[in-house]
């Protein structure tokens, strides 16, 4: 599950395009396109040798790219970018504003709470402030994610 840091600490080029080369080569299912990406990101670094590289205009569009790439495998709800309170930790965030202005489902504070038979998504917080998203189809419950 896509949740939490993929590279921390630093905001040098050099060190994150690896970190999220190696991110998204680990998707499963890996899209087509990104590998794509992926190949032609490689390409550039060792085409333009590492240093040149690095300090190019170049850079930027491939990190951009592996934003974007990165952010189509986030966890509903989430999003790929830099923690809000450290702009030096890449990863998988939740948005700030879930679950009360992006949610349309239910929340519940117990899974018993649930209508038979409801089918969409429901979240799910208990009194500790622990968090799940669920979907269900005809009052069959799957856990999409967890935050504990």
């Amino acid at each position: 599950m896509n949740i939490g840091t993929v590279s921390h600490g630093t905001m040098r080029p050099e060190d994150l395009i690896p970190d999220f080369l190696y991110e998204l080569k680990h998707q499963k299912p890996c899209h087509r396109s990104h590998r794509k990406l992926i190949r032609e990101i490689e390409s550039n670094v060792q085409r333009m040798k590492s240093p040149a590289y690095f300090d190019s205009e170049q850079v930027q569009w491939d990190l951009e790219a592996l934003f974007d790439a990165l952010n189509e495998y986030a966890p509903p709800y989430f999003y790929f970018g830099a923690h809000p309170g450290d702009g030096s930790d890449y990863g998988y965030w939740l948005s700030d504003d879930f679950p009360d202005f992006s949610f349309d489902g239910l929340r519940v504070s117990d899974l018993s709470e649930v209508p038979r038979g409801y089918s969409g998504e429901v979240v799910y917080v208990n009194d500790h402030g622990n968090m799940s998203l669920y979907t269900y189809s005809r009052g069959r419950r799957r856990e999409v994610w967890a935050i504990v």
